[in-house]
């Protein structure tokens, strides 16, 4: 039996797991969420069976990989296609080296089961390719403005993913508790408004007035 110098494990590939065979626009987010973080994409390889396409990118880290499932299709028009000739637009604007290869049906279900082994890595690695079939794979209509309109709404919508510095987690923590505080607000305020439509003293009515007033100033303070 040969010697296990790693009987732990502590010396793994990090394996994860992103996208959606079902979605692609959860593979394209997911994508860009590594385009645009703070680990820099090494090479990305397109595993592809027939008109599905998987993702494996690898990273300066030897020992992270990132699968983003087959949600990603070429060969007629549609989303799918749309999503990979822009992964591999944004690909070539970074100058990342892309690879292809063509692999069986058993492993693209085991990238799209989180079940893909160092093994498969290995394989990927070994036998990948900087050759791909652009046409069938880049679809002419997905051209710069489409890319450029991509990233715009991406960054607009805040998906990007940075690690966050301690002020602003504390920043986060803040936001949080006033959003969950104004949630209290209105409902504070709705609970004085029917006390007071529903009743008929005068000093009690005044009191409720006075708890709106002061409900609704707090409202306006935390900005919502």
């Amino acid at each position: 039996m040969l010697f296990d110098n790693d009987p732990l494990g502590l010396h793994s590939t990090d394996i994860k797991y992103e996208g959606s065979a079902r979605a692609t626009q959860y593979c394209i987010d997911d994508f860009m969420n590594h385009l645009y973080g703070i680990r820099k994409i090494k090479d990305m390889t397109i595993l592809t069976l027939d008109k599905y396409h998987a993702l494996m990118l690898a990273f300066e880290s030897e020992n992270y990989i990132v699968f983003i499932k087959s949600g990603l299709t070429s060969g007629y028009s549609g989303e799918g296609p749309k999503g990979t000739s822009l992964i591999i637009r944004l690909a070539e604007e970074a100058d990342i080296p892309i690879k292809e290869l063509n692999i069986t049906a058993s492993l693209l279900k085991r990238i799209n089961s989180s079940q893909a082994t160092q093994k498969d890595i290995e394989f990927i690695k070994n036998n990948s390719r900087e050759t791909l079939d652009y046409e069938r794979l880049c679809l002419k209509n997905v051209n710069k403005d489409y890319v450029q309109k991509a990233k715009e709404l991406f960054k607009k919508n805040k998906n990007v993913i940075f690690v966050k510095s301690e002020d602003e987690k504390t920043k986060d923590a803040i936001e949080l508790n006033l959003e969950k505080l104004n949630k209290k607000v209105d409902i504070l305020l709705k609970k004085m408004e029917r006390i007071e439509t529903n009743t008929n003293n005068s000093d009690i009515s005044s009191m409720v007035k006075d708890f709106i007033s002061v409900a609704a100033s707090l409202k306006t303070l935390f900005g919502q």
